[in-house]
């Protein structure tokens, strides 16, 4: 893959602050964190950076990595509001949405709808199978609760993008397949009903 210098520093950036955020929000918000106080918080923001780096950062890489595989101009670009948002709406601890950015695709010539399904799917694919690799690691009985909630959230956002709803990526892989868009969709749901 090819990065430049902006995108490494936009990928860092948000892997940072939605790390910060999910730590947060993860400890009941600011009222939990300052019941809690800092004790813990260390550890717990390094969990928060592997699980964002698994479920978002790697995420966006598949997406660019298949992208620029087809000779596609790929860049992930933060989204500052969607980070400060992030980071407000950590503070509550009731509720938490993430919209800190995306892979920037564009071509000199015309995608198909064949490229731009298999650009989009995979990033749910991603988090469907570190997911699946997550639960089994976690069947040997190395850090279940972690691992449990790292499968989790990999599950959870692979459904949240591939809800069929324009800009998702499963309306750009339903309009071009249906089985294509459904299986997935239907795995990451049972297997995300497992978990719990």
């Amino acid at each position: 893959m090819r990065f430049t210098q902006n995108e490494i520093n936009d990928l860092l950036i948000s892997w940072i602050v939605l790390s910060v955020a999910f730590a947060v929000f993860t400890r009941n918000g600011l009222i939990g964190m300052v019941r809690l106080g800092v004790s813990g918080f260390p550890l717990h923001f390094l969990q928060m950076l592997i699980v964002v780096g698994t479920a978002f950062v790697l995420h966006e890489l598949s997406h660019k990595y298949v992208a620029q595989n087809y000779g596609l101009w790929a860049e992930y670009r933060k989204w500052n509001s969607g980070l400060l948002f992030a980071l407000l709406l950590s503070l509550t601890g009731f509720f938490f949405f993430a919209a800190p950015g995306a892979v920037m695709i564009m071509s000199t010539g015309w995608v198909t709808p064949e490229i731009e399904a298999k650009t989009s799917i995979a990033g749910p694919a991603s988090n469907i199978t570190i997911g699946i690799v997550a639960l089994l690691i976690r069947g040997a009985g190395i850090y279940p609760v972690f691992l449990t909630y790292l499968a989790s959230i990999n599950f959870f956002l692979a459904i949240f993008n591939l809800l069929p709803i324009p800009p998702m990526d499963g309306s750009k892989i339903m309009r071009y397949n249906m089985f294509m868009w459904l299986i997935p969709f239907i795995l990451a749901i049972v297997l995300l009903i497992y978990v719990f």
